[in-house]
């Protein structure tokens, strides 16, 4: 027993012995590890995060910071010099007039400043290689021409608006000024004539409310002095066009990493996923879908085409008729029927059928303008002494006509406006209701005839002018106001009807004596 208690005893302490001499061992590792990695027990550490999760991914790094925004150029401090104040202006004005005034001149806002864009793009760039008509100078116009769109749409969409369509029709006329970025050698004539372009119907607006409404006749001034302010910026900084840098980067390149560009928030939210795969469009497939193209729109369809419904049936054959061959009532099968023709169309009215196009020609010493519908933008500039201009059958447009010609005739045209500087013979309407003239150099008369609302604007210099109407009504004349400023006119309306009396005591040439009859109070 005692023996046994023994022995138990020495397997105890050997077993002692060789736990410490295995500590003493883990001990000297240990030491070692730490001495080679620099860090107490790196070792043990990692093999015993070997069959752990891996660790988290480091923080990402800070953002680059942000590269500070250079001076502008001389060129767009200039622009703000010149044109920012009588661009607040106008649309302070706007403002109080209200929609859709306001509407346009909020985003004629919006195009003043994609001009101000481009201007301080030209001031940093090289000019695009191909110059003016070169695709990638295109590419750059692509924002301005977008917001000009939208400036003539607003007035497009309100044709039926009539209190405000003169006012947004002097707008649309004068935006296109800011195309003067695609003019070299001299882009400050173009604005002016876009200037004229407004005035005409400024001066529609300033007749209407000058006696009413002031505030209208402060905007129509402050719209035509924002393009005046943009002539003047031209004329002082920008005289044969668009002035770029030789020592500038590629446009390109400034688009995308301009410091003037809003920069994208980094938490944003992820990119959209990709578009659905395009559907087949095959042929069995529109095969399927011709059935939706039935329902009851194609019953009404069928119905509305009156007698004419029947033509598309076919005559069925007596050897296809069931009730005649008793062998096919017995197969219970018929013969392929061939495949009958479509329904011809009916065909169009009268009213539907094509319009000429319209066309601008010269014809020796005849200007032949016709069949223009909806344009504004009819300009003859390049005229001579003994040349005549001849319209036709226009409705809704706008036709100028610059330097001294012979003389001019309007016939069968509707809503049609026409600005004239000088002719040596005369002008001469002829079945045009609602048309409007005006005339800023002189002509010695002016024929109207069987014209149902018109009116005529006369200058200073073709106060002289004999007017001659026969079976017209609501014709009225403007004639510049004395004293006041200029775009001011004072309106006379002409008559319209005649008394007739016989002098018994005159002669047979002066029986018949004719005087206007006036209605007073």
């Amino acid at each position: 027993m005692a023996t046994s208690g023994i022995g138990n005893l020495g397997t105890l302490i050997k077993r002692l012995e060789a736990a410490t001499s295995r500590l003493e061992d883990i001990t000297v590792a240990q030491s070692q590890s730490y001495s080679q990695s620099g860090q107490p027990g790196a070792a043990a550490l990692a093999g015993a995060a070997a069959g752990a999760a891996p660790p988290p991914p480091p923080p990402p790094p800070p953002p680059a910071p942000v590269e500070e925004v250079k001076e502008d150029p001389t060129s767009v401090k200039a622009w703000d010099a010149s044109v920012a104040g009588a661009l607040a202006e106008y649309q302070e004005l706007s403002g109080r007039i209200g929609n859709p005034v306001a509407e346009q001149a909020n985003i004629v806002v919006k195009t003043f400043a994609e001009q101000r864009n481009l201007i301080l793009l030209a001031a940093s760039c090289t000019k695009p290689a191909g110059g003016l008509q070169s695709p990638a100078f295109a590419k750059l116009l692509q924002p301005l021409q977008a917001a000009l769109m939208e400036v003539i749409e607003v007035r497009d969409k309100n044709r039926g608006e009539k209190r405000y369509f003169n006012h947004l029709s002097t707008v649309s006329e004068g935006i296109p000024a800011v195309g003067w970025v695609a003019i070299e050698p001299k882009p400050g004539p173009y604005v002016a004539e876009m200037k004229d372009s407004a005035q005409f119907y400024a001066n529609r607006v300033i007749k209407d409310y000058k006696d009413t409404d002031k505030t209208q006749v402060e905007w129509c001034r402050s719209f035509i002095k924002l393009l005046e302010a943009l002539r003047t910026y031209i004329m002082q900084n920008q005289t044969t066009g668009l002035v770029w840098n030789p020592q500038g980067s590629d446009p390109e390149t400034f688009k995308a990493g301009a410091g003037s560009a809003a920069a994208p928030s980094a938490g944003g939210p992820p990119p959209p996923p990709p578009p659905p795969p395009v559907a087949d469009l095959s042929a069995g497939s529109s095969a399927q879908a011709a059935p939706a193209a039935g329902g009851m729109d194609a019953v009404f369809g069928q119905l509305n085409q009156g007698e004419s419904v029947t033509k598309g049936l076919r005559k069925v054959d007596p050897s296809q008729m069931t009730h005649k061959n008793p062998e096919l009532r017995a197969s219970s099968t018929v013969a392929a029927p061939t495949k009958a023709a479509p329904p011809r169309p009916a065909a169009k009215p009268a009213s539907l059928k094509a319009k000429k196009p319209p066309r601008t020609e010269l014809e020796g010493n005849r200007w032949n303008i016709e069949y223009h519908e909806d344009n504004s933008n009819i300009i003859l500039d390049q005229t001579e002494l003994n040349q005549t201009v001849n319209i036709f059958n226009c409705k809704n447009c706008t036709i100028q006509i610059r330097g001294k010609i012979n003389a001019v005739q309007m016939a069968n045209c509707q809503k049609t406006s026409i600005l004239i500087d000088t002719l040596v013979s005369s002008l001469e309407i002829t079945g045009s209701p609602s048309f409007a003239a005006q005339i800023t150099g002189s002509t010695p008369t002016v024929l109207l005839d069987s014209n149902d609302s018109g009116q005529l604007y006369l200058s200073k210099t073709s106060l002289d002018t004999e007017i001659i109407a026969a079976k017209c009504s609501a014709i009225n004349v403007n004639v510049p106001l004395e004293g006041g400023e200029e775009g001011e006119f004072e309106e006379y309306a002409l008559p319209e009807q005649l008394k007739f009396t016989i002098d018994k005591s005159a002669g047979k040439k002066d029986k018949i004596r004719s005087e206007i009859v006036v209605h007073t109070a």
